[in-house]
């Protein structure tokens, strides 16, 4: 499994703040990588885990026809690479320009033993992640093509550094969001244009998503198929 997280409980250390304070005894080291760069490779030897200081990065995974699945993306303050086996079954590379904080194992143990919070960071971090990827498996197995872009753009908003951003600049390119969600690029594109038609948002430039009816994403990202969807007039309102 990709676990990703960022969101905490109020009364819970952060654990990018925790690593940073052990970054000495972590004998951590701060990598750049450029767009498209890889972090780790399917198979190669589970030595470290990683937090995000900087940019985006997603894991994914290539079938042998070489179709690619993207199973999540990580943002600053995520740790990544928490696989439990020997070696990596997914690839980790960045979206764009990004960095990574390289935390060798044997030293994240060792601190493990020392500090309970860094213990209690990891478990939290977990279970949220765990929830994550629960709500993505649903989307992609249960929803239709807006239920899932909903479900996306309100999942970045809450995960952005200001949950409930009405603006979005998106890192990753449409086709990322295609292989994330288990779509075509042209049915991103063409959801894109719908929910912009309808009112939902605004795009004044390609990757710069204003969200104009955060209830309306939200309730198709739940997929309440029995609510009734906002009428014309609810959008021109939204819009006045």
């Amino acid at each position: 499994m990709a676990y990703a997280f960022n969101h905490h409980a109020e009364d819970s250390p952060k654990i990018g703040d925790l690593f940073a304070e052990s970054f000495p005894h972590f004998e951590a080291l701060i990598v750049p990588f450029e767009a498209g760069q890889e972090v780790v490779g399917e198979g190669d030897p589970t030595e470290s885990y990683y937090l995000v200081m900087r940019g985006m990065f997603r894991a994914v995974k290539f079938t042998r026809d070489g179709r690619r699945q993207v199973f999540a993306f990580y943002m600053p303050g995520d740790v990544c690479g928490l696989e439990p086996d020997a070696a990596h079954k997914l690839t980790i590379e960045a979206v764009d320009g990004a960095s990574m904080a390289v935390l060798p194992r044997h030293a994240c143990r060792v601190r493990m033993n020392d500090d309970p919070r860094l213990n209690a960071a990891l478990f939290e971090g977990a279970t949220r992640a765990l929830t994550l990827s629960i709500d993505h498996m649903m989307m992609i197995g249960r929803s239709s093509a807006e239920e899932r872009l909903a479900w996306f753009l309100t999942m970045l908003s809450t995960r952005s550094a200001e949950p409930g951003d009405i603006v979005l600049d998106l890192a990753m390119q449409r086709q990322d969001i295609a292989d994330y969600l288990g779509l075509t690029i042209e049915t991103v594109s063409r959801t894109f244009t719908l929910f912009r038609d309808r009112g939902f948002l605004r795009l004044p430039r390609k990757r710069r998503v204003e969200i104009v009816r955060p209830d309306a994403l939200a309730r198709l990202a739940a997929a309440d198929r029995d609510a009734r969807a906002p009428d014309r007039v609810e959008y021109a309102a939204a819009l006045a």
